[in-house]
Order: C-alpha cells, then structure tokens, then sequence
C-alpha cells in the first residue's frame, strides 16, 4: 500500500477556496461583479406621452379682446349706394387718416353703407362734418342706424364738425348714410367720418 505525503498547509489551500467561492456567491448574489453570460441585458427606452393639440375656432376680428378696437375703413361694407372712400381727410381743419366718406348731390341725393359688426363690438366713434374740399355752401345730413334702428341724425354745415359715441352692444348691422338736400347736380359734396371706428370696451 502506497501512502501519498501530503504537504503541509493543505487544509488551509482548502479552506481558503471555499471561504472564496462563498464570497463570490454572495457578491452575485448582492448584484455585485460582472453578471453572469446567462443574465439579458435589456434597454428600456421611455416613450414619452402623446399630446394632441385641437386650434380653436376663431372668428372675425368681431371677436376680440377686451382692449381691442378697429378701423370701419379695414372693413368691407356689405352694401353701398355708390360706394365708399377710405381715404385720408380733414374735416374742420383736422386730418383724420382712417376715415370712410360717402358723396351725394342732386343727382344722387342719398349714399349709404352697411356693415356686419357681428354682435361682438361694444362702441362706435368718429368725427363727422363735409370733407374740407366740398363746395363751399355746402349741407350734408349724417345719419347712423344699428340694426335698422336710427340712434344718431344730424345736419351739418362746410366747417363743422361734430364727435359722434354710439352704444354698438350686441349690434349686428351698423349703417352710414348722407344725405344732400340742396339742388347742386353740378358738384358733388363729401361726406365723411373721420376715423371711423369700434372698439370692444366701452
């Protein structure tokens, strides 16, 4: 019988690779090193919420803000007699850039023009009076009605002028009219609103 020397230390050699091979188990275990070839490694990408935007409805400049006001003269009327001027004017002296002016004589005693105001203007202004280079002599009659209704007539002579505020709430249809009176075919007289206008605040 053969007997194999063994040398000395061998119980520690042993030891020592159990007591090692226990750490690394419960390093694994722990999520400690490198994973092991069998362990996926996944990518989990975000994916980030739809968000689905829907434009409102917008009107017509009718619907404004509270401070918001406009030019009649940016306005296409729906209907006029003999059409309409957007011109710059004086009236009385004064120059008024945005302005509508409507002319009449003899001949076409009566011009009007109507706009939409879509019930969502608060106030109607401007200053009215014949345009300074109407015929001297010259009487014009200016009238505003809303929705078919006069709320403002006034006669008014070549170098006068008169401020016109008219309450526009809830109006749908606004209408200018001048009317001459006199017997001139010859010459035609100027009708204006100086910076004609409404605004959504009162």
């Amino acid at each position: 019988m053969t007997i194999s020397a063994r040398r000395p230390g061998w119980r520690r050699a042993v030891v020592s690779c159990v007591t090692t091979a226990a750490a690394m188990a419960i390093t694994a275990s722990c999520g400690g090193g490198k994973p092991s070839p069998d362990q996926a490694t996944r990518t989990v990408t975000k994916t980030p919420p739809t968000v689905t935007v829907t434009a409102s409805e917008t009107s017509v400049p009718t619907s404004s803000p509270a401070s918001q006001s406009r030019y009649l003269s940016e306005l296409e009327p729906l209907t006029s007699t003999q059409g309409v001027d957007t011109s710059a004017v004086e009236i009385n002296g004064k120059g008024f850039a945005r302005s509508v002016t409507l002319t009449a004589n003899a001949a076409g005693p009566v011009n009007s023009a109507e706009y939409n105001l879509g019930r969502h203007w608060h106030t109607f202004t401007a200053t009215v009076g014949l345009r300074d280079d109407s015929p001297t002599g010259g009487t014009l009659t200016f009238e505003v009605a809303i929705d078919g209704t006069r709320e403002y007539r006034e006669t008014i002579r070549l170098g006068e002028s008169r401020a016109v505020r008219l309450d526009v709430s809830d109006a749908l249809r606004l209408k200018l009219t001048v009317t001459y009176t006199g017997h001139d075919a010859g010459n035609v007289y100027y009708g204006s609103w100086g910076d004609a206008g409404l605004k959504s605040s009162r």
